[in-house]
């Protein structure tokens, strides 16, 4: 036993103790130990739930593609010349009108006819319904649909490859037949290659929507991204739960977008042809009226060969004849762009070009006029008429087209300027032949008309021609880089985010709840929390009685309670030295503590070392000492104060244990405090010394009353009881004064019931069984084990254990 004492360290048991507390890693892992099968069972549960949402979560594929949108073309032949005029070449384009293009309603509408998505069917599970696509077992034929603005939905039920039940019918539909929702008649027709076995259900629900609700949800769930700013490719993407859709929608989308093109470019095509007809119709009536006139006139006048006539004068008017008719013909073309230009009809339609202008200046604004017709008409497919973007496009045409009149002004001024020149060199000319006769200069006249017609005529045919050649042989200024393919990637639900999530989930809410009970816990846990608020020494630990006696220590009794009381025995030694007589009180700071409990079996260790031991029940106003030792109550210390008993009246022997006796309190006084000042309870202490080797007092609480206080002049030493998970910790703050103050004598912590709860013991606590020592545990078979009243079922004892 000597030795055991030894391993008591004294300085880190009774010494002056720090209040700073220092982290330990072990015993902050042993204190939060019994949570463990809690946060266990909630990672367990939250995983469990993040299967189940993974398993019934409707699964959704990412289908990707590319397309190339080239900034001009490139076309075989004499790059950059005349052949690139003919097919307009394509100026720098915007991406982000692209973009919207490919997103437009207008578009997806097209795709979604295309590939028919007005209807759709869904195969009915336990849980969710999945989206079938190339598989559906059956067609839907609509006779007749009184609103086609309007969705529709119902179920279906197929008993068979003939027949089905239509939204929980008892009356079976034959497949062909025509069945009424509403006001609405359809009819189901089964495709046969199909079989029903590869489905989970025999139940479906079928879907209708009109083509702009369909077109809507494929721009939910379509992504067009462009890569970067060096490039012109533009990625797509279509996130469905149906890979081999998404895969159709994106191939079927660029088909259309590449036909929208082609459709532009046709149309300018188009427009051009129109113009370069109605000119060839005018000038084919003029042409026919020339030449019927020259008929009239060589007829009438009988002249057929003025050639040898006018040869020498004809050779020096030949050049400006020449020239004449070039700008004749220009003129012409000028006129007829200006009425064009001037014609409101024309407002919105693109200019020809290329009709033998060379105007650098004109040719420009034409090109820049015709590029803003096709970026209004790009628009237009996109947003409304009066969308400020629109009229701030129509309003640029409109300063364009003024700016293209006023040049074709120009221009033709210019020309009639140098027809001036040439008429007035014509006329000199003419003053050289006046001796001709007027009939062939008539002749002349009408033969220069003709030939300036014919000239044009050609003309046109070539451009109409040309214009043609270029028409058929339009294509698109895109490219499909990579078109979309299935398997898709699986973008929802991701299993390892949502498992992290929900295991991450599990472990913050449950020690998100430890920390909040942890934090709103105020009472006293553990044995570091007393050294860390107070520097009072610790004599020693209790443990958790289940015992129904209050008297555990026998002299036969191994039990580990007492052994424990034992150590604390041996642990007095330090505070009182080696007195002969010793006085002991037993205090805490309110009632339930358990003083009367320590103060029974305190005195039965005292008496077992042969010393004559009495405890006193001074805790007046609530005895507890006589009760629990089942004895019967006789005169006491109320009695011996007010004079009505002798000392030797008081005593009670306690039969279970040698050497050891109790006084008891007495009747209750109404003034228990008075009482206890009254000289004769010095005469009755110095009677109790004289009589007896220890005494052990029982005081009242000193938090609720001031007896402890006023018996502490009798007392050796203090024991001041704290009960694990009871008492107060706001309390060791009023111990620690009380021990600082040294109100009290020799004030030493005794912390009873510990319960071995979550790995509170096997600390570093210096103490004996569960506390170290030996490193023998409460059960190792060192220890008689405690009497048990009832067996407990294991599950329960488990459960107590962990969860108390």
């Amino acid at each position: 036993m000597p030795e055991q004492i030894k391993e008591l360290s004294v300085p880190e048991t009774f010494a002056q103790q720090d209040n700073s507390w220092a982290f330990s890693p072990k015993e902050f892992l042993m204190k939060y130990l019994r949570y463990l099968p809690w946060i266990i069972m909630s990672v367990v549960l939250f995983l469990i739930l993040a299967y189940v949402k993974i398993r019934y979560t409707t699964q959704i594929y990412r289908v990707q593609s590319s397309l190339l949108i080239n900034s001009d073309h490139n076309n075989i032949g004499d790059k950059g010349g005349k052949f690139d005029e003919l097919f307009m070449n394509q100026q720098q384009v915007n991406l982000s009108n692209e973009v919207e293009i490919l997103k437009s309603r207008i578009v997806l509408e097209r795709v979604a006819k295309d590939l028919g998505l007005q209807f759709s069917c869904y195969s009915k599970g336990t849980v969710r319904s999945s989206l079938l696509y190339l598989n559906v077992p059956f067609g839907l034929d609509m006779a007749r649909i009184s609103d086609s603005s309007r969705a529709f939905s119902f179920k279906v039920q197929v008993i068979n490859d003939k027949q089905f039940l239509l939204d929980g019918s008892k009356t079976p539909v034959a497949f062909g037949e025509y069945f009424r929702v509403g006001l609405d008649y359809f009819k189901l027709v089964r495709d046969t290659s199909i079989s029903l076995q590869i489905y989970n259900s025999p139940d479906f629900i079928v879907n209708w929507q009109p083509l702009p609700a369909v077109a809507d949800g494929l721009a939910g769930s379509l992504k067009v991204v462009h890569l970067n700013d060096e490039s012109t490719i533009l990625n797509l993407s279509f996130e469905n739960e149906n890979s081999s859709l998404g895969r159709d929608v994106l191939n079927t989308l660029m088909a259309v977008y590449d036909s929208l093109i082609i459709e532009g470019k046709n149309r300018i095509a188009f427009n051009t042809l129109r113009f370069i007809d109605e000119r060839l119709k005018n000038l084919k009536d003029d042409l026919n009226g020339v030449q019927n006139n020259m008929e009239d006139f060589m007829v009438r006048n009988q002249v057929f060969d003025l050639e040898a006539q006018s040869k020498n004068y004809l050779g020096i008017m030949s050049d400006g004849e020449k020239l004449k008719n070039d700008r004749e013909v220009r003129l012409n073309v000028v006129e007829w762009l200006l009425a064009y230009i001037k014609d409101s009809q024309n407002k919105f339609n693109t200019v020809p070009t290329n009709l033998g202008i060379e105007e650098p200046a004109l040719l420009q604004l034409i090109t820049e006029y015709n590029k803003l017709q096709l970026e209004r008409d790009a628009n237009l497919k996109t947003t409304q008429p009066g969308n400020p973007m629109i009229v701030g496009l129509e309003g640029a045409l409109e300063k364009v087209r003024s700016n293209i009149y006023q040049a074709l002004l120009n221009v033709k001024q210019a020309y009639l300027i140098a027809g001036d020149n040439i008429n007035k060199q014509e006329h000199s000319l003419k003053g050289q032949i006046q001796a001709l006769p007027g009939k062939s200069m008539r002749l002349l006249d009408i033969q220069r008309q003709q030939k300036i017609f014919e000239e044009l005529y050609s003309f046109l045919l070539q451009k109409k021609l040309e214009t043609s050649i270029s028409s058929a042989s339009t294509i698109s200024n895109s490219q499909v880089i990579e078109s979309a393919t299935i398997p898709g990637n699986l973008v929802s639900p991701d299993g390892k985010k949502i498992y992290m999530f929900y295991m991450m989930l599990g472990l913050v809410l449950p020690i998100g709840i430890i920390a909040v009970i942890e934090l709103l816990r105020d009472k006293v846990d553990s044995r570091s929390e007393i050294e860390s608020r107070t520097n009072a020494p610790i004599l020693g630990e209790v443990g958790h009685s289940g015992d129904s006696e209050t008297l555990i220590v026998s002299r036969n009794s191994r039990s580990f309670i007492s052994e424990q009381f034992r150590i604390i025995r041996t642990n007095l030694q330090y505070i009182t030295g080696k007195k002969e007589k010793l006085v002991i009180m037993v205090t805490s700071s309110f009632s339930g503590e358990g003083k009367s409990f320590i103060s029974t079996n305190m005195g039965a260790v005292m008496a077992l070392t042969g010393k004559k031991t009495v405890i006193m029940e001074f805790d007046i106003r609530k005895p507890k000492i006589i009760s629990g030792l089942d004895l019967k109550r006789k005169a006491g210390i109320t009695n011996y104060i007010i004079g009505m008993s002798n000392f030797e009246d008081l005593v009670v022997k306690v039969n279970e244990v040698d050497n050891l006796f109790v006084i008891p309190c007495g009747p209750i006084p109404p003034n228990p405090s008075e009482l206890l000042l009254d000289g004769k309870l010095e005469q009755l202490m110095e009677e109790v010394n004289k009589h007896f080797d220890v005494v052990i007092m029982d005081t009242a609480p000193i938090g609720l009353v001031s007896d402890a206080v006023n018996l502490g002049r009798f007392a050796d030493c203090t024991l001041y009881i704290v009960r694990q998970g009871y008492t107060f910790r706001k309390q060791l703050v009023n111990i620690d004064e009380l021990h600082r103050q040294k109100k009290l004598p020799g004030l030493g912590l005794l912390l009873n019931d510990v319960k071995p709860t979550g790995g509170y013991y096997g600390g570093n606590y210096g103490g004996y069984g569960y506390y170290g020592g030996y490193s023998y545990g409460a059960k190792s078979g060192y220890f008689e084990e405690e009497k048990k009243a009832k067996p407990v079922f294991f599950l329960k004892r488990w459960w107590k254990r962990w969860f108390s």
